[in-house]
C-alpha cells in the first residue's frame, strides 16, 4: 500500500509524462536502477519494521525465560505498546517523506 501511495502521489502531482520521464534522468542508463527504487524504498521500510518487531519479541521471550515474574511486565509495556506506536509513527513519517520526494 505504501508503494502505491508513494507512486500515485507523484503521478497525481506531476502527471504521468513527468513521472515516466524521471526514470531516465540524469542519463537513460540509470532507468533500471530508478525502477528498482520503486520497490526498494517500501521494502526497506517493511524490513526495518519487521526487524524491530522481531527484536522486541526476542528480548521479551529472553526476559520471560530468565526472570519470569515481575520484570517482564513494565518492559512488556515498552516493547508491546510504545515500540509498536513508535514504529508506526516512523513508518508513516518515512512514507510521507518518500511521497514528498516523489512529488518534487
Amino acid at each position: 500500500m505504501s508503494m502505491c501511495l508513494i507512486e500515485f502521489s507523484g503521478i497525481r502531482k506531476n502527471g504521468f509524462g513527468h513521472w515516466a520521464k524521471h526514470f531516465a534522468q540524469p542519463i537513460p542508463i540509470v532507468a533500471p536502477i530508478m525502477i528498482l527504487e520503486i520497490v526498494i524504498r517500501p521494502l526497506s521500510l517493511c524490513m526495518r519494521l519487521f526487524g524491530n518487531m522481531l527484536a522486541g519479541f526476542v528480548v521479551m521471550e529472553l526476559l520471560k525465560a530468565i526472570v519470569p515474574l515481575i520484570i517482564p511486565i513494565p518492559i512488556s509495556f515498552y516493547f508491546d505498546i510504545f515500540d509498536g506506536l513508535l514504529q508506526a509513527y516512523v513508518f508513516v513519517f518515512l512514507t510521507s517523506l518518500f511521497m514528498n520526494e516523489e512529488m518534487e
